[in-house]
């Protein structure tokens, strides 16, 4: 909508009902990186002991796409 505090109020929902948040974003298209893997994953943990499981997790996913590289690598 382009209003920052509407639009953010299913995040704050989400958050005040106890679900954390992960955030995906994308930059190949809006940079003309096609081909490119290029973009940023974040994830909301409560502690350290959990950011170090997720990192473990994200770690098991991404190790497979390096056998499959993009067509130009960043």
């Amino acid at each position: 909508s382009g209003d920052p505090e509407r639009d953010a109020k299913a995040i704050r929902i989400f958050l005040e009902d106890g679900h954390l948040i992960g955030l995906a974003q994308s930059y190949a298209k809006n940079m003309g990186l096609y081909g490119q893997r290029v973009g940023c994953l974040s994830v909301l943990c409560e502690d350290e002991k959990q950011a170090v499981a997720v990192k473990s997790q994200l770690q098991l996913l991404a190790r497979p796409m390096y056998s499959n590289p993009p067509v130009h690598g960043a």
